[in-house]
């Protein structure tokens, strides 16, 4: 069902020069240094344990993610967006429309039964809706045609103002293949009976699938997370907003529906579109044309891999390691899923995920 929130290496090297040297005794050498950082990973291993849990709510986000807003629908309803330019708000378009009262996929009719007053949409930044402030409505939306909503739940809110107090993100023009990593943020209660409008964080979420228009993620988000966005992990950049999910905002078999924005990238184009034909208005004195809008540029998202923690639901990506030199956030590392500069894929116990990202000296 649809929710908004109304219903819904370290490595060293040792290079041994001279013309006469014994292969052999190179040979040796390498084997020994081999030998010693098996010895020093599987210590570290042996000393590390790992508290894990499955995030599900995750943890306050402490404007890691500003570009990440709260749209607020009326006076009541809330839902999630993402500033990918000063001028527009990229989210769910059951937050921008007027639905029936059960939507669900695949449709068994008429979802849509048209736009909300744009007007009605209020973007507020902050980390907390209640503290937050408003900084611009709605003056149009941009969605797709149609009256379903299943594989085309994507919109994006045209502002009456520009925002200038936050960076915009960029939306990735390729998509996310099974297996890859993402970034959710979003606005959504902390489970199902939980209050929303804290914005929180999950990290290293792992896609489960991909299908032409829409990806799929074994966390669960809840109502007010709708039309948050998922990010890639290493440039910030938008892959997915969020549409639906089930069959509850926890517990076992959890899972959660984004559609796919590199699907609709002539939808960001068409937004984008539009506010250079608000802005031709705003001419130069020699009567050239405005600039063209500004959009979100990639940076990596910080992470709170290494910041201190007592239990894994502490930390964005469910894992607390304790060993040495004290306890940290983590995250769960395999083949392909590589860790952070200064840390190893170690095997630790105490979890779910056999191997975690390991700090090592």
């Amino acid at each position: 069902m649809l929710r908004p929130v109304c219903s819904f290496l370290f490595v060293t090297c040792v290079l041994a020069c001279g013309a006469s040297a014994d292969r052999s005794d190179l040979r040796a050498s390498a084997e020994s240094a081999r030998a010693a950082d098996a010895g020093a990973d599987a210590s570290t291993a042996a000393a590390a344990a790992a508290d894990q849990v499955e995030i599900v709510t995750g943890v306050p986000d402490h404007n890691r993610d500003p570009a990440v807003v709260a749209v607020r629908i009326g006076q009541s309803a809330l839902c999630t967006g993402t500033l990918i330019s000063p001028r527009l708000v990229l989210t769910a378009r059951h937050c921008t429309s007027r639905t029936v009262e059960q939507v669900g996929c695949p449709p068994s009719g008429v979802q849509v039964l048209g736009d909300r007053d744009p007007s009605t949409l209020a973007i507020l930044v902050g980390d907390d809706v209640a503290s937050a402030h408003v900084v611009a409505h709605g003056t149009a939306i941009v969605a797709p045609g149609g009256v379903t909503l299943c594989e085309a739940d994507i919109a994006i809110v045209v502002l009456d103002q520009d925002v200038k107090i936050v960076k915009p993100l960029p939306v990735r023009s390729h998509g996310v293949a099974r297996g890859d990593r993402v970034r959710a943020v979003g606005y959504g209660r902390t489970g199902d009976h939980g209050a929303a409008g804290s914005k929180m964080v999950r990290e290293h979420v792992r896609v489960l699938s991909v299908s032409a228009a829409e990806l799929t993620v074994g966390e669960a988000t809840c109502s007010g997370d709708s039309g948050g966005p998922a990010l890639d992990e290493d440039t910030g950049e938008v892959v997915g907003v969020v549409s639906r999910g089930g069959p509850s905002c926890e517990g076992a078999g959890v899972h959660n529906i984004y559609t796919r924005a590199d699907t609709f990238s002539w939808l960001v184009d068409e937004a984008f579109a539009k506010v250079a034909g608000l802005d031709h208005d705003g001419e130069t004195d020699g009567g050239a044309p405005a600039s063209a809008p500004a959009r979100g540029t990639k940076q990596k998202p910080p992470s709170d891999v290494g910041g201190a923690c007592d239990t894994a639901a502490d930390c964005a990506a469910g894992v607390c390691i304790t060993d040495a030199d004290g306890k940290y956030c983590s995250r769960p590392c395999g083949t392909g899923d590589r860790c952070p500069t200064h840390y190893h894929c170690l095997p630790v116990s105490g979890g779910p995920s056999a191997n975690a990202c390991v700090g090592v000296l």
